[in-house]
């Protein structure tokens, strides 16, 4: 997973692992970390909190990678959601490997 995002659900200890919505190459000069969301991707992310509210799936915690359209993506989703919990952005999130998350979510 490149710039995701981890979000926990309580009940039945589910780990939901998304990638980040759409991202922009509009401006090249930008750091890759840096990318933001293009149009789509804003228009989009919320459709996934809107379906996490359609599946009542509530999480309780939302861990993400430190990359702007990964805690973008994060941020649309939540608020889709009616997310009130803390969003916690992790540098070493940003371009993982599945070992490091394993180790985040430690």
């Amino acid at each position: 997973m490149r710039a995701g995002v981890a979000i926990f659900l309580d009940a039945m200890k589910t780990l939901l692992l998304l990638r980040h919505a759409k991202s922009s190459w509009k401006h090249p000069e930008l750091a890759d970390h840096d990318r933001p969301l293009n149009k789509r991707g804003k228009r989009t992310a919320p459709l996934i909190g809107a379906l996490l509210q359609d599946e009542d799936l509530i999480a309780d915690l939302i861990l993400c990678s430190s990359a702007v359209r990964a805690y973008t993506t994060a941020l649309l989703v939540a608020k889709a959601r009616a997310y009130a919990g803390e969003i916690k952005r992790i540098r070493k999130l940003y371009l993982a490997e599945p070992q490091t998350y394993i180790e985040v979510l430690r």
